[in-house]
This record gives structure tokens, C-alpha cells and sequence, in this order.
């Protein structure tokens, strides 16, 4: 219990010192922390030596740390200092132009639905009024050797768990795909991540994951990013760690890790639950109507699901990321 409280205060620390943005935040420093509480001390040990590596660790972790944390013991250091890890990749959009061209992967984030491999058979596009696009036969895992055939959050994946399990990896490169890893376990669960809206005339390009449909309160992606901001990581690592199921032994598992499957579910969320009823009547009424769309007012019952279905994603992420690192990581 005591070791509970000190995690849980260092989350609330974490969480006032820094802008909530839930999935790119709060999402993904919880989905690490889940993953870390889950993990022996030998393995957190490593990961941290191997974040130590990064090219950027001076500027992006150490002084960028809370000065309540910087005098905090190792344990909560350490914490803070992967939970950064996590986030990193969306940091990296904000570097000094030259490190930004060589870290920033904007591409690696999301995947176009079209796109199927192996468990992930169903595309992730919803298209209305307009004759589905013909399906993306995705390269095997095996097959992604070099930056330069990366090109969705699957492919980098392939990539980055390669580079981070092999111990002849170069340090600095390894630390980079430690962030990677970390981040894009993640983001391969949001929803919205793996699939768009079409529609013949109001997306015919797509709506670009939710960023194209304003809700009573931001575009629909930055709602789902933000679906557990309002509790915050303290809250949501509480509640997960004090299920009664939740144990090491109960949670690791020796299944190897499949992304498409992943995908997959990611992408049943997004036909079933995220482009509601009154989601897709509203588009259909301004193509008939060849208006602009109404901003969409969420609804109670759609964030109340909407909250619960990203608190079970990011719970499996962080223990998905704890099997990963546990069974597949040397």
C-alpha cells in the first residue's frame, strides 16, 4: 500500500506539471506505468539503461523533469523518466528544426484502413455513399528492414521491436526505439488510429481519423485523445491496480505479440462504437442538403462508452507492453 501511495503521488506531480492531452499525455504514460507495474525490477533496470542511451536525454528527460521529482527516489524517477519515453515521439514534433526532420515520424502513428495483414482482415475505413476502396495488401513483418519502408504504425512496429530487441543494436538508435515502442503500443489501440470516415462528398478524401467532424467540444479524435483526461493518470492507475485479478503471474502472458490483432479490435471499435448513429445521419443530411456539417453534441451514453472503451485500451496496451518486454525482449 505504501508503495501504491508514493506511485499514485508521483502520477498527481506528473499530471500538474504538464498540459493533459490523454492519449498523447495522460494515455500513454498510463499505458507505460501498467506496463512497469508489471514488470521485475531487473527489467525496468534495463529499460531505463537503455533510455539513458538517447541522444536527447539530457534535454528531453533530465531537465525536463519536475523539479518535485528530481530529488524523488529511483523508483519514481524511473517512472517518470519512461512515462516520458512514451510521449516522446509526439515531443518530437516540437524540436529545433534539423532534429525534427531526423526524429519526427508523423507517418508512424496511424495506418490507412485499407491496409490488411494477417489478423487485421477487415478495413478500417467506414465509407458512406461511396463504393469502398480496394484492400491494401500489407508487407510481412519480416520484410521491414530499413526507415524507409516504414510507412503506418504496423510497418513500425515491425521495425522498431526488431531494433529494440537486439542487443547489437547501436545505444542511441536502441533508445529511440525503446520511445517508439513504447509509444506506438499505444497508439495501435486508439481507434481512431486505424481507419477513416469516406463520403462522397463531404470526405472524399477521408476525414483524417475524426479531425474532420467537429463535436460540441473539439474534433472527434481530440475527444477520444482526450477521453480519460478528466480523472487523470493517478485515478486510472488506482482503479487498474486495484482490480483484484491484477497480478504479475495472472497478466503475463507466453502468447507472442500480434499488432494486427491489435489493429483489429481497434478497428471493430471504430465501425461499431466511435461513428455513431447521429454521426453518420449528420453527414448523410449535409451531402443531401449540400450544407457544411453541424458540429455533433456527444451525448452522456456515447462518452460514458466512449471513456470506458479507451480505459480497457490502454489497460491492454500497458499489459500487452509488459508481455512484449517480458517474453520478446532478450
Amino acid at each position: 500500500m505504501k508503495k501504491l501511495c508514493c506511485c499514485l503521488l508521483m502520477l498527481i506531480l506528473i499530471a500538474a506539471s504538464q498540459t493533459a492531452s490523454a492519449w498523447d499525455s495522460v494515455g500513454h504514460r498510463l499505458a507505460t506505468s501498467i506496463a512497469l507495474s508489471l514488470l521485475g525490477d531487473e527489467k525496468k533496470a534495463q529499460l531505463l539503461n537503455i533510455l539513458r542511451q538517447h541522444p536527447r536525454f539530457q534535454q528531453d528527460f533530465i531537465d525536463a523533469m519536475p523539479s518535485t521529482l528530481a530529488q524523488a527516489d529511483d523508483a519514481n524517477r524511473l517512472q517518470w523518466l519512461l512515462g516520458q519515453a512514451s510521449y516522446w515521439p509526439d515531443l518530437a514534433r516540437r524540436l529545433p528544426a534539423q532534429e525534427r526532420e531526423e526524429f519526427n515520424r508523423p507517418p508512424w502513428h496511424f495506418i490507412d484502413g485499407a491496409w490488411l495483414r494477417d489478423a487485421a482482415q477487415s478495413q478500417g475505413n467506414v465509407y458512406l455513399d461511396i463504393d469502398s476502396f480496394a484492400a491494401i495488401n500489407g508487407e510481412p513483418a519480416a520484410a521491414i528492414r530499413s526507415p524507409a519502408q516504414i510507412h503506418n504504425v504496423m510497418t513500425a512496429l515491425d521495425f522498431n521491436t526488431r531494433l529494440l530487441a537486439n542487443s547489437e543494436t547501436s545505444p542511441a538508435i536502441r533508445a529511440v526505439a525503446l520511445c517508439w515502442v513504447l509509444h506506438l503500443m499505444a497508439d495501435i489501440h486508439q481507434p481512431l488510429h486505424a481507419g477513416s470516415l469516406y463520403s462522397e462528398k463531404l470526405f472524399p478524401q477521408g476525414d483524417r481519423g475524426g479531425n474532420g467532424i467537429a463535436t460540441d467540444d473539439g474534433n472527434l479524435h481530440a475527444r477520444w485523445d482526450r477521453a480519460l483526461t478528466g480523472e487523470g493518470l493517478a485515478f486510472h492507475l488506482q482503479a487498474f491496480l486495484q482490480t483484484p485479478s491484477v497480478n504479475r503471474s495472472s497478466t503475463i502472458s507466453p502468447e507472442k505479440s500480434d499488432w494486427s490483432l491489435w489493429l483489429n479490435e481497434s478497428r471493430e471499435i471504430l465501425h461499431r462504437q466511435v461513428y455513431s448513429r447521429a454521426i453518420r445521419r449528420e453527414i448523410t443530411a449535409a451531402q443531401i442538403q449540400d450544407r457544411r456539417m453541424n458540429s455533433i453534441p456527444l451525448d452522456s451514453a456515447y462518452v460514458q462508452q466512449m471513456q470506458s472503451s479507451a480505459t480497457r485500451r490502454i489497460q491492454l496496451a500497458g499489459l500487452r507492453l509488459a508481455n512484449w518486454f517480458t517474453n520478446e525482449m532478450p
